[in-house]
């Protein structure tokens, strides 16, 4: 799915940014200042543990390329992948505890639920490594920001790349005014390859309208729970994804077509 690949394009970006804690010196050459002052080493991502909250579809693509960059894999998830994903990653599954205590960066890749608001809170940060980095490409409200705000203070968290807020648009003011933290606006998907592979992001996947009626009680039996969800749907043989809100009427799902 495009949306893997871009948003686990992102969390790499970001990593690599909080690694070598690169705000201060691109701001600092932009403003002409050269390095900055007091310039800081960075760390390299090689030999370091990636630990990935969430293995689905974005955070398998995260696992692949932290292993292009020499880097461990281990992970956590609501249920252990097979073992011939695991083997195809080389990704070691873990508790959520020692998930917390053994990675030098903590990826967040995990859907929100009601039981994963806040699930990196105070006594998680406490639980990491100190000189941990923090990514969260995911959902905002899965971290508790001022805890995070805390523990980039006294040393706890090295670094953090964050793409997405508690109470986006608005951003704490800690998080803002850390040198250490790198920010994106939410632009996990922002490219124009994954909006026309994916349609219903964008008016630039739209192609070709293809007839599909889905009942309300078909939504149901396909378990959606809500806008944003992915499932099939089937039109001459053809698989296609549509977001489709729990008990909606579709009649048409747009998809980029060649034939």
């Amino acid at each position: 799915v495009a949306v893997n690949s871009a948003t686990a394009d992102i969390a790499i970006f970001l990593m690599l940014g909080a690694l070598r804690r690169i705000h201060s010196p691109y701001t600092s050459v932009r403003s002409n200042n050269w390095r900055g002052s007091p310039f800081q080493l960075g760390h390299d991502p090689q030999n370091k543990i990636l630990g990935i909250l969430g293995m689905g579809g974005i955070g398998r693509e995260v696992a692949a390329r932290g292993r292009a960059f020499g880097m461990t894999i281990y992970y956590h998830n609501r249920s252990q992948l097979s073992p011939e994903i695991e083997k195809s990653l080389n990704a070691k599954y873990v508790s959520f505890e020692e998930l917390l205590k053994n990675a030098d960066v903590l990826s967040l890749n995990c859907s929100l639920r009601k039981e994963t608001v806040g699930i990196i809170g105070k006594k998680e940060f406490a639980l990491m490594k100190k000189g941990v980095v923090l990514v969260n490409t995911a959902r905002g409200k899965l971290v508790d920001e001022q805890a995070l705000v805390d523990a980039l203070a006294d040393g706890k968290v090295f670094s953090a790349g964050l793409d997405v807020y508690e109470e986006e648009p608005k951003i704490n003011e800690g998080l803002l005014n850390n040198p250490n933290v790198v920010l994106l606006p939410h632009i996990g998907t922002a490219t124009v390859e994954t909006q026309v592979c994916s349609p219903l992001l964008s008016p630039l996947g739209v192609q070709l309208a293809i007839p599909c009626s889905i009942t309300n009680n078909e939504t149901e039996k396909h378990g959606v729970t809500g806008l944003g969800e992915y499932r099939e749907c089937s039109q001459e043989g053809k698989a296609h994804h549509a977001g489709i809100g729990a008990g909606e009427q579709v009649e048409a799902v747009r998809v980029p077509y060649t034939r």
